[in-house]
């Protein structure tokens, strides 16, 4: 979602920095027409002297018969705006609260925008869908009345720093925001294949882990079943002096033999030790002929 929102984001910043650039492009066309009182053109068809430009010397005729007709800053404006928008996806359009030129009246977008400029809020954009159907990136800009401005618009009131007006610019977003859906598309596959691969691989590792979970907890119940069985003496044992019996738990007494087995995993099996052979077996013919240090074997 960050990233869509940032896709979203991009796409409005790259159309405010055309129509920002667009708008600064008319400005200085305007600055420069200002400057110069406005220009002379040829008159034809598509360009007819303006019948709101209030100037004596608005129309001449050159010696050869050429006429002339002066364009003031509004009028080429407005001619630049027809022209783009008939060979780009950009159209232009000068307005005001109170325009001279008719066709110059502002639309309801552009009259919400107008009030809402001061000079704290200097442009303004929005993304709105056309008649057709179609995007449309929306944006205004407001035109502050200079000196060069007073020669038109001082009958009407304005003085230098005031706001006579703006310039909306409308540029076709269908095809940057096709761009755009595009590049949040393969961005979303990229995500989710990611998270796929993510997921795979938890699922692998907690597979995995109660395997080894289950491993270790086999060996733990071998450990704790080889504990039980391994059989250790430790600590002090009563032993009879005479006997040698061996005093148990429950105050019985046992053959030493037994209690070792019952409590270890020794075994036994018997031998005599030479003093005790000696002490049963010294009378008897057989062992005097015995030699020395010669044992009977086990039993």
């Amino acid at each position: 979602m960050w990233g869509v929102r940032q896709g979203f984001k991009q796409t409005t910043d790259v159309l405010t920095h055309q129509a920002r650039s667009f708008f600064q492009l008319i400005v200085t066309a305007r600055a420069w027409n200002a400057i110069h009182g406005g220009v002379y053109v040829p008159v034809t068809e598509t360009t007819q002297p303006n019948p709101y430009l209030d100037d004596p010397n608005r129309d001449l005729m050159t010696d050869k018969n050429l006429a002339l007709t002066k364009i003031n800053p509004a009028y080429m404006t407005k001619q630049i705006g027809e022209i783009a928008s008939e060979k780009d996806d950009v159209g232009f359009h000068i307005t005001s609260d109170r325009p001279v030129n008719p066709e110059n009246a502002a639309d309801p977008w552009e009259a919400a925008t107008l009030n809402l400029f001061s000079p704290q809020y200097q442009e303004h954009n929005e993304l709105i869908e056309s008649e057709t159907g179609k995007k449309v990136f929306r944006y205004m800009a407001p035109l502050w009345v200079e000196q060069e401005c007073l020669q038109c618009h001082a009958k009407q009131g304005y003085r230098v720093g005031d706001m006579i007006g703006g310039i909306s610019v409308s540029i076709a977003a269908d095809p940057i925001i096709d761009s755009q859906n595009d590049h949040i598309w393969v961005m979303t596959l990229a995500y989710l294949g990611i998270w796929v691969l993510v997921l795979l691989g938890f699922t692998l590792g907690v597979t995995r882990l109660g395997k080894e979970r289950k491993r270790v907890g086999e060996i733990v119940i071998q450990l704790q079943k080889a504990i039980f069985e391994v059989k250790t003496l430790s600590g002090l044992l009563p032993i009879c002096s005479s006997c040698k019996k061996i005093r148990d738990d429950k105050g019985y007494w046992n053959q030493i033999e037994n209690y070792i087995s019952e409590h270890s995993e020794a075994g036994f099996t018997h031998s005599l030790c030479p003093d005790c052979e000696k002490r049963l077996y010294s009378d008897q013919q057989w062992y005097k002929g015995k030699p020395e240090g010669v044992e009977e074997s086990n039993d």
